[in-house]
């Protein structure tokens, strides 16, 4: 019987690491998990995405082959939070992830994420966003910004589970 528990505990503990890894948002974990499989979703995005001023080095290169550096300040976009929906049926989950800035009309995005594992974004219009998916994912101006008192837990902690459910 102790050797039963001792082939289980290993097992046991793999299984709250992932746990966690999924109650947490934990995009290492995520990545790693092997019960979670890629999917696609799609998400909207705001219009425009916070930005945060950080200080930079530029290179510039003239004529002569001469290269000079300067210190600049740059405007670095930050992370957008949007709801990633997975399937027609609505199901997804709120996601973070990068995808630069925003050109007028292309606050839509096709999402490859694993868990919340993003391992791409692509900025897309709302033609570009599948007919099924539209009434879920709603207008370029219904934008919300995730909330927990509204909307709950961000995330399940279904380990086996890559839509929250």
């Amino acid at each position: 019987m102790w050797q039963l528990a001792i082939l289980a505990s290993p097992f046991l503990f793999f299984i709250a690491i992932l746990t966690y890894g999924r109650a947490t948002q934990n995009q290492l974990i995520d990545r790693f998990n092997p019960f979670l499989k890629e999917t696609y979703g799609y998400a909207l995005l705001p219009e425009k995405v916070a930005t945060k001023k950080v200080r930079g080095t530029q290179q510039s290169t003239d004529a002569n082959g001469k290269t000079t550096t300067k210190k600049v300040v740059l405007d670095m976009p930050q992370p957008v939070d949007a709801y990633v929906y997975s399937d027609i049926f609505g199901a997804g989950e709120w996601l973070k992830f990068q995808v630069g800035t925003i050109p007028k009309g292309y606050n839509y995005a096709v999402v490859l994420h694993k868990g919340s594992y993003v391992k791409r974004a692509r900025l897309i219009t709302k033609d570009q966003v599948p007919t099924l998916y539209r009434s879920n994912i709603g207008g370029e101006d219904q934008y919300l910004k995730y909330d927990k008192k509204n909307f709950g837990p961000r995330n399940s902690i279904n380990p086996f589970s890559n839509n929250g459910v």
